[in-house]
């Protein structure tokens, strides 16, 4: 005969459960508010101004129309090098810096999370910065999300992408020139977050040495396509070492 189980001891259990999860809730909060922020972006102060791109409630109609035209040349920017997009973030668009503050950007210009948000500071409100984040979007929508979570892709090669495809020209000299290297490279680069979120803050000339790396990579196996390549075969397991031979 099966014992009953006392109302005190499940109020227990539940209450146990809801604290687990209020706690967890508050610490995604508080260590990635961009992603909560994609979730509810009415609850951090945006507007939906065309599918998929926030502004925030304060924007008047002719700035709502710029960063629209924005994000379209970003996008078609993106297109030349990766074809047609496959990633569909939500995009957040901060005109002041409290609110990029609020969402964890710190001092950058823009940040990205997996394929589902791409966050623009007021200072990253323009075409580079947009088509940046979103090929790091794109990028991580097409390795997958196991081989972007392993870290399977090295990230000074994500950034560089990023670079490249963005045509970012403080990190790269412009298209036609044979070496658009500003910079030496080292032989070793940073290959996980944590290195190089170290690894930037007492070398300021980093992510020119990753467009650097990444240009003479792509100089050398077929542009473009061959890069599509490297990240199909991450996708389908294999290593960036063997993938990008």
């Amino acid at each position: 005969m099966s014992r009953k189980i006392p109302k005190k001891y499940l109020r227990t259990v539940l209450f146990g459960i809801v604290f687990v999860l209020a706690v967890s809730f508050a610490g995604i909060i508080w260590v990635l508010p961009s992603s909560v922020a994609a979730v509810c972006p009415a609850c951090y102060g945006f507007q939906e101004t065309q599918p998929d791109i926030y502004v925030q409630e304060n924007v008047s109609e002719e700035q709502r129309a710029a960063i629209v035209s924005v994000i379209e040349d970003a996008r078609q920017k993106l297109a030349i090098f990766w074809g047609p997009l496959k990633a569909k973030p939500r995009i957040l668009i901060c005109s002041d810096d409290d609110c990029f503050r609020r969402l964890g950007g710190g001092g950058r210009r823009g940040m990205s999370l997996f394929d589902k948000v791409a966050v623009l500071s007021p200072r990253g409100s323009n075409v580079t910065i947009a088509a940046h984040e979103l090929s790091m979007n794109e990028m991580h929508h097409r390795i997958g999300l196991w081989a972007f979570s392993t870290g399977r892709i090295p990230i000074w090669f994500d950034e560089g992408i990023a670079m490249y495809s963005s045509n970012d020209l403080r990190y790269l000299s412009p298209v036609g020139q044979a070496n658009r290297c500003l910079v030496a490279t080292p032989t070793e680069m940073p290959t996980g977050m944590l290195e190089w979120n170290r690894t930037a803050l007492i070398d300021r000339q980093l992510y020119a040495k990753a467009a650097c790396r990444t240009s003479q990579w792509i100089a050398t196996h077929g542009g473009a396509p061959a890069v599509i390549s490297v990240v199909e075969k991450i996708a389908t397991g294999e290593s960036f070492e063997e993938a990008s031979r």
